[in-house]
């Protein structure tokens, strides 16, 4: 199955940068996890090791060379970024990474049923729910291999109607 074939599926690049170890986080309220809802959007957040963790500024890039070519000014934008918030905080770059982030069109799981593969259930519980989502669909699966049959089946195959406009 190729994946990136898959209609309701999305991915988008995204990027982090974690900081060196920073003496002095007092001016961050109880180092609270820090998510904006703008797009796009960064998260921060800090290690018990006095690291800052910061990341998004996702974009549409689906290339490795593409998103891998923007990580060093990604990278440089995310500190920006962290120097507006906290500027009392002093914090140099010591890792950075891209990465791909999968999802899929409506938000929803899938459970992909394929000619080519027969008997088999394959579960995309992609994204930020992705792990609740698996046991949801695990159960459904589970339930239409027991039974013969789930009601709830049609609701995340790979060829449902789509719960959102065409782009």
């Amino acid at each position: 199955i190729d994946i990136k074939k898959e209609k309701q599926i999305s991915f988008v690049s995204t990027y982090t940068a974690t900081t060196n170890p920073v003496d002095d986080l007092s001016a961050w309220y109880n180092r609270t996890l820090i998510w904006e809802t703008a797009r796009p959007y960064i998260f921060l957040r800090t290690t018990a090791d006095n690291r800052i963790i910061i990341g998004g500024l996702d974009d549409n890039t689906v290339y490795p060379e593409d998103r891998d070519s923007k990580l060093m000014h990604k990278k440089e934008k995310l500190i920006e970024e962290l120097n507006k918030l906290f500027p009392k905080i002093k914090a140099e770059p010591e890792y950075y990474l891209a990465s791909f982030y999968g999802g899929t069109v409506d938000g929803l799981p899938i459970i992909g049923i394929y000619d080519e593969c027969p008997n088999s259930y394959f579960l995309f519980g992609f994204g930020d729910n992705g792990t609740v989502y698996s046991q949801m669909l695990a159960k459904i699966i589970v339930e239409e291999i027991v039974k013969g049959n789930s009601p709830d089946l049609q609701l995340y195959l790979q060829d449902r109607p789509l719960l959102i406009k065409d782009k």
